[in-house]
């Protein structure tokens, strides 16, 4: 089984709109990109600030990113 560190974020998280989404990787996600949101949302991210940081998260990024991890240890256990 790989060291959980070799294998890399299931998503990246950054707040847009009042909530946190989660951003397919492999690609840092970094200030004027427009990015899908793994809930199908298109955005343009920006610098959040500290208190963006506390907005909730996306129910629907979550749930994926989730099923992604868990997926993703049931591969690697194999």
């Amino acid at each position: 089984m790989l060291p959980m560190s070799s294998l890399g974020p299931v998503v990246y998280w950054r707040p847009h709109g009042g909530l946190r989404h989660a951003l397919w990787p492999p690609e840092l996600p970094r200030a004027g990109q427009t990015r899908e949101t793994v809930c199908g949302s298109t955005i343009t991210l920006t610098d959040p600030s500290e208190v963006d940081w506390l907005d909730p998260t996306c129910p629907t990024c979550m749930d994926k990113a989730r099923q992604l991890r868990d997926e993703r240890d049931r591969r690697s256990k194999k």
